[in-house]
């Protein structure tokens, strides 16, 4: 028999308290790194010199993490879900505007790039009646996943809650297993259980009308997780390559400060009555007592040393990442035709494999929708049934002469005009207002063909007179 404390825990479930929260502390560490990074707020140190000139809200450095995590980002766009059953593919994608998923996905697209995961939890809309999709920042959850089958047995959800009416703040914890809820609170490192007002039992249940378990609310997003139970971030293994970065921008604004004009210097000269600058296009005079006194300079430093450096971490940097190097807008034009192709194709190909994982982490989100539907709503459809496939946009960069060019090759070979203007970016019901004003056109061009031959079938009457 397993006693309980005072806290109404049992020491098994205090100690799996003590355990998910320092292995939340740990993938913490890793999230902020990342996060920081990502914002430009990087580890740089400057000397006492530059400390004097440069403003002390100035933090001196360059950003090139946003644009590997943005560039990747960018090319990920849902634009639809496809089924054998168009009801089905419509109903989705009507659940997934409801939630206003347009921008939502891009937050989910950018943090899992940026950390390596990031999550969605699926619930039910007392107030709408329907399933709701939120974001959760990867700080605050832990998915457990079973060794032998690789799928999530149960996640939990940290995070610290303001005191009421200057209370200390409280640590909230929530485990998700299939079938139910549990909700935990710790202050002064003591936990015990928790209800909120609403909750009509401990724990709550997370079960189906027939009593079966709905199964882990939370969608785990994943960037190349190659097997393991998190992705990798995108950005983490270049952190190096952009503190030295900042370290050659700051040696290279050192050599600036103080080398990059002629310095000048004196020989047996009387300094008392003479004037010493060292500014640009200053005029120096100097006054000596002695004979032989000398004046000199040294030439300006070159700074193609540090330039190279800097130009050399970011090709580094774009070749590690698959970030096409015109991206990062260093130097030269932008690549256009076959060249642009070939710059952009190791992204292309990333943005194509990350479609197969986040794609199907949106199709389970529609799945456990469906169940919660059924479970809470009214639903014609049954999740064992489901058949969906993510759509997504195009993610290279489109040539627009080549395009149409291909297009009208197309139209040629006999290509259909709904398929050119489907691939031209109309929708369905912009192809159907085409049709419909194409018919109208060619009823008025017949009309009036018709009336100019009975008018030359009758005569005019003008010429007649």
């Amino acid at each position: 028999m397993v006693m309980s404390g005072a806290n109404g825990l049992d020491p098994v479930t205090e100690s799996m308290m003590q355990w998910i929260q320092q292995q939340n502390a740990d993938r913490r560490e890793d999230y902020e790194l990342a996060r920081r990074y990502y914002h430009g707020d990087h580890d740089t140190a400057i000397t006492d010199r530059l400390k004097k000139f440069l403003p002390p809200r100035l933090a001196f450095r360059d950003n090139f993490m946003n644009v590997v995590v943005d560039t990747l980002s960018e090319r990920l766009k849902v634009i639809g879900f496809e089924s054998e059953n168009e009801t089905l593919g419509q109903a989705m994608w009507d659940l997934w505007n409801d939630n206003r998923m347009d921008y939502t996905q891009n937050v989910i697209h950018t943090e899992t790039i940026m950390l390596g995961d990031s999550y969605i939890l699926c619930d039910w809309d007392e107030e709408n009646q329907r399933p709701r999709w939120s974001h959760q920042k990867a700080e605050m959850i832990l998915p457990h996943y079973n060794e032998a089958t690789r799928k999530m047995d149960w996640a939990s959800k940290k995070w610290l809650q303001a005191g009421m009416m200057g209370e200390e703040p409280i640590t909230r914890l929530n485990i998700y297993y299939p079938d139910r809820v549990e909700k935990y609170m710790a202050r002064g490192g003591v936990w015990r259980r928790f209800q909120d007002e609403t909750d009509e039992s401990w724990p709550i249940p997370w079960v189906t009308k027939e009593g079966a378990p709905l199964g882990i609310p939370f969608i785990h997003f994943r960037n190349r997780p190659l097997g393991e139970d998190f992705g990798q971030s995108e950005i983490i293994n270049v952190i190096p390559m952009q503190d030295l970065l900042n370290k050659s921008l700051i040696d290279l604004t050192m050599i600036l400060d103080t080398l990059a004009f002629p310095q000048r210097y004196t020989l047996n000269v009387n300094h008392g009555a003479s004037r010493l600058d060292i500014l640009p296009g200053s005029v120096t005079e100097f006054h000596s007592e002695y004979d032989g006194g000398q004046v000199g300079q040294w030439n300006a430093a070159q700074v193609d040393g540090p330039l190279k450096s800097i130009e050399g971490l970011v090709q580094h940097i774009a070749g590690t990442t698959r970030t096409p190097q015109h991206l990062f807008q260093i130097m030269g034009d932008t690549p256009s035709g076959e060249a642009l192709k070939t710059a952009e194709s190791g992204l292309v190909n990333k943005a194509k494999q990350r479609m197969v994982n986040f794609g199907n982490s949106w199709e389970d989100c529609m799945t456990m929708s469906i169940r919660i539907q059924r479970a809470f709503g009214t639903s014609e459809f049954n999740d064992e049934e489901v058949d969906l496939d993510t759509l997504w946009d195009d993610p290279e960069t489109r040539n627009e002469q080549s395009h149409l060019e291909s297009l009208r090759i197309k139209a040629e070979l006999g290509v259909s005009r709904d398929q050119i203007l489907s691939e031209l970016g109309y929708d369905d019901d912009q192809i159907a207002q085409m049709r419909i004003a194409t018919r109208i056109e060619q009823r008025a061009q017949s009309n009036i063909g018709a009336e100019l031959l009975r008018q030359f079938d009758a005569g005019n009457p003008e010429e007649e007179a």
